[in-house]
């Protein structure tokens, strides 16, 4: 293979196996009943009402006996005939019985794989669907559960359009509980088509996707919608839920428009007003780690969340009244119902929040800059997500880095959105050492059949045909499969 590879951070997730298997529910026993007294024939007795069906997978359990009919027994004893067509009845009626209790058991067995087949497929669907996940055009595969969980990131923006603040909020209503993860806004990402920066200023690009699409390539997670709040917008949500309590641990110190400092919060415990919540959230002292500022975020997001309206309208109105100070991929309704939800867990104390692990890179710049930690970041991923992870159809985690070997541009771009909406994770290689490639390349590590199945689902997804996939000779780590893209790819 001709070109050079930049050093990737090694795969967060490798080795971690998110499959999960399907259980099926109990199988009902249907129990024999007794047989009909041969001694007098049964007066006849209403039926017994209709048992009520539990729906599958309701959660509910109904349990009650059958009610038991007394028959009366004539008095004197039947003549000898009569007592013989009794016997033979009684022994037809047996006869039916042990046929209908056959039937019964038969039927029970067949609802049972049914049911096995139901949940099967139904777990399959959720793994491989191709559900609408919002901006990042990722398709709704992985494990089984992932349609449980709603992942939304949320930032705080500062006055230069940048994130000061992020948090990647995984939201489980059916269990009232969320996960969320700090993100520091000077973590190195590789955004397609602009390289790596620092993770913070994705959002001050032209693509509304592009922090969403950034973190869901370094992260393996899908980030299915964004919620950005201005340093305005921030401010006027805390005065409309009254201001938030929080506890200031150090001067929070701003410059005003004429260059002057002015204290916007001192230290301590206090309720907070708009402008100062804002303030505190997205502070960050001279000297300090971003974990600090981390940390105030959480608290101001946390106490905001819960102070929210009572209702999905309640929200929807006082997020709607923010204006431009608010801003989702998603309609405000929408938006307003995951408010809701984060607020009920939050309620609950079913919300867990993290600081995403990273190792601090010395730059020399005065604004410090991060590299995700894989070796630790991997197992708290898997715990706050697993429901989210990217995987393809199959349920494998595959690492695809694409090069650019034609040097038309958005090429790559293009490329991203094909393996994503597949389940498989992009990795951006930039351009290729040359630019004038007719044919592309689809490189696999060796020639085993799990490598190659790995190149034909990644030829599938780019409308390569097989014939593309080769082995690397050199073999390869910084992904599982590397493509080199030609004049023959069509965006």
């Amino acid at each position: 293979m001709s070109g050079r590879h930049r050093r990737v951070e090694p795969d967060a997730l490798a080795g971690v196996d998110i499959a999960q298997a399907w259980e099926p529910g109990p199988v009902l026993d249907v129990a024999e009943a007794p047989e009909a007294p041969v001694e007098a024939a049964p007066s006849p007795q209403p039926a017994d009402p209709p048992a009520e069906l539990t729906a599958v997978g309701s959660g509910e359990e109904t349990s009650s006996q059958p009610a038991t009919w007394v028959t009366p027994i004539a008095s004197g004893s039947p003549p000898a005939a009569v007592i013989g067509r009794r016997d033979r009845a009684a022994e037809r009626e047996a006869r039916r019985a042990k046929a209908r209790r056959r039937m019964l058991t038969i039927v029970g067995a067949a609802l049972a794989v049914v049911l096995l087949v139901v949940g099967v497929g139904a777990a399959l669907l959720r793994g491989g669907g191709d559900a609408t996940t919002g901006a990042t055009g990722t398709a709704a595969t992985g494990s089984a559960g992932a349609a449980e969980q709603r992942t939304l990131l949320v930032q705080a923006a500062g006055p230069d359009g940048t994130a000061a603040a992020s948090a990647l909020v995984g939201l489980t209503p059916s269990k009232k509980s969320a996960t969320a993860v700090l993100v520091p806004s000077g973590l190195l990402v590789d955004v397609a088509g602009s390289g790596s920066i620092p993770f913070g200023e994705a959002l001050a690009l032209a693509s509304e996707a592009a922090s969403s699409d950034a973190l869901t390539d370094l992260l393996g997670v899908r980030v299915q919608d964004h919620w950005v709040l201005s340093t305005g917008g921030l401010a006027a949500l805390v005065d409309k839920v009254g201001g938030v309590q929080a506890q200031v641990d150090a001067d929070v110190v701003v410059k005003d428009a004429q260059g002057r400092d002015v204290v916007m919060a001192r230290a301590g415990s206090q309720r907070l007003a708009g402008p100062a919540a804002a303030a505190y959230a997205t502070y960050l002292a001279e000297g300090e780690s971003e974990t600090a500022r981390l940390a105030r975020f959480n608290e101001v997001l946390d106490a905001v969340v819960r102070a929210v309206p009572g209702t999905v309208d309640q929200v929807t109105a006082t997020l709607t009244a923010l204006g431009a100070g608010s801003r989702s991929d998603l309609p405000p309704a929408q938006l307003a119902a995951l408010v809701a939800d984060l607020r009920t867990a939050a309620g609950g104390g079913g919300v867990r929040y993290e600081v995403l692990p990273t190792n601090e890179i010395d730059t020399g710049a005065t604004v410090g800059s991060y590299g995700l930690d894989s070796s630790k970041a991997g197992a708290l991923l898997q715990s706050f997500f697993a429901a989210s992870l990217q995987t393809d159809a199959t349920g494998d985690a595959v690492r695809v880095l694409v090069e650019n070997g034609v040097g038309t541009p958005d090429l790559i771009e293009s490329a991203r959105g094909k393996l994503v909406a597949k389940g498989l994770r992009f990795v951006n290689g930039g351009n290729a050492a040359t630019l004038n490639d007719e044919r592309s390349v689809v490189l696999v590590e060796d020639g085993s059949e799990r490598s190659t199945q790995r190149g034909q689902r990644v030829a599938a997804a780019l409308g390569l045909p097989a014939s593309a996939i080769e082995v690397n000779p050199r073999g390869q780590t910084v992904a599982d499969v590397i493509v080199i893209l030609g004049s023959d790819f069509k965006p």
